[in-house]
């Protein structure tokens, strides 16, 4: 193959936002995932809403993954932001309020982790109470239906979905890495705010096991990287490319309440924001492949 005709290649296949040539326009891209998603929903989706919430009880996949072995080797940045847009999704799930006669969206982020099709993302996303279809835009403009719910775990906030590839190119597949300690630098990719493939740094600041009757001390990653509304499910990368986990929420601090000399409450300003993830043992557990 000529140099000329590679050039070519790599320049058409550059995913949106990758360089000042290829800008993500994000009205586009949003309206194409949302009237796809539309259009399956009206066409009766492949996976139905409450057959999707039954499958949000599966535990485990009922076939074990062979999943990608974890990259020993350090990549450059621009290049871990290649290899997690050519993985990465932008899930829309699309449902009606039961006020009006318009379908809503509702944006969310993942990633795959299998070429044949098998896309991970948030429990919380693939447990949208009302959605009546969902689907995946990858960064070439394919649109993929998500056809089934392989495992999921609430407390963990994770869930391995199925794609239709509809007889396209296999998937580029993210490998997850289980062992990353704290202070390891990280990379995080997602859509916050209807803003397609974005990408934030920071550090692994440690594992915390979370409280409450929807975690019950589940072991979350937090990290110092940004994201918001719309990442869910974007993966954490390390700097050889590998998942270390991915986006699932998001926790504020404010300072102390307090009351001023004239018995008015004090306003509390924003101190830090703790940016909770899901990790990698968690997919791999549900994959079947720990």
């Amino acid at each position: 193959m000529g140099t000329a005709l590679l050039f070519s290649l790599l320049i058409a296949a550059a995913p949106p936002g990758s360089d000042v040539d290829h800008a993500a326009d994000d009205r586009a891209i949003y309206q194409k995932l949302e009237r796809a998603t539309v259009a399956l929903a009206e066409a009766g989706s492949p996976l139905r809403k409450e057959e999707r919430l039954r499958q949000c009880a599966r535990a485990r996949s009922e076939r074990r993954l062979e999943l990608p072995a974890a990259g020993a080797s350090a990549i450059a940045p621009e290049a871990s932001y290649l290899r997690a847009a050519e993985a990465g999704v932008l899930i829309c799930a699309i449902h009606k309020c039961g006020k009006c006669d318009r379908w809503h969206p509702s944006w969310s982020s993942g990633f795959a982790v299998h070429a044949s099709g098998v896309i991970a993302t948030n429990h919380h996303v693939a447990a949208h109470e009302n959605a009546e279809a969902m689907g995946a835009l990858t960064h070439d403009g394919r649109f993929l239906p998500v056809v089934e719910v392989l495992a999921a775990r609430r407390t963990h906030d994770v869930a391995l979905l199925r794609v239709d590839l509809g007889g396209g190119a296999p998937l580029k597949a993210l490998p997850l890495r289980d062992d990353a300690p704290a202070g390891t630098r990280v990379l995080c990719y997602g859509n916050p705010s209807n803003s397609f493939g974005c990408l934030t740094d920071g550090i692994l600041t440690r594992y915390a096991r979370m409280e409450g009757s929807e975690r019950q001390g589940a072991v979350f990653m937090q990290i110092s990287a940004d994201y918001g509304g719309g990442s869910s499910g974007g993966p954490v990368l390390d700097d050889r490319g590998n998942a270390l986990g991915m986006a699932a929420s998001t926790s504020p601090i404010l300072t102390p309440a307090r009351t001023s000399s004239d018995g008015k409450a004090a306003e509390r300003t924003l101190q830090m924001v703790r940016h909770n993830c899901a990790t990698s043992r968690a997919l791999l557990e549900i994959a079947g492949a720990r």
